[in-house]
């Protein structure tokens, strides 16, 4: 061996730190992963929860638009009614307005009634 080589005993020292060094760096970053497992697990599960929350917004949505789309249909149709039960209403007036032209027509011996 010459001069400037380290010995056997200085070399195991120089590698038993490195180990060392490389342990606790290893311990270190073990920690680390746990945490990091930990808030992997955690996000998995915030994940699903979501998940299923938007699952049900969405469930609730579809049964709330057909609600709505049953609710337009059978407003439509009452609308209908409405419409049709208005010009019954209207021709009926009309027919009432008629009878009492024609009756006051007739009271005045054909002539249209007096105007005031």
């Amino acid at each position: 061996m010459t001069a400037n080589q380290p010995t056997i005993e200085e070399r195991l020292s120089r590698l038993e730190t490195l180990f060392v060094n490389v342990g606790e760096k290893v311990a270190q970053h073990d920690g680390n992963i746990d945490v990091l497992v930990a808030n992997i697990q955690q996000l998995t599960e915030n994940v699903a929860a979501v998940s299923q929350r938007v699952d049900e917004l969405g469930e609730q949505t579809t049964r709330n638009i057909n609600k709505l789309a049953i609710e337009a249909a059978q407003d439509r149709q009452q609308a209908a009614i409405d419409r049709q039960q208005a010009a019954i209403e209207r021709q009926e007036f009309r027919n009432s307005i008629n009878q009492i032209l024609n009756y006051l027509r007739d009271r005045n011996g054909g002539s249209p009634p007096p105007q005031q």
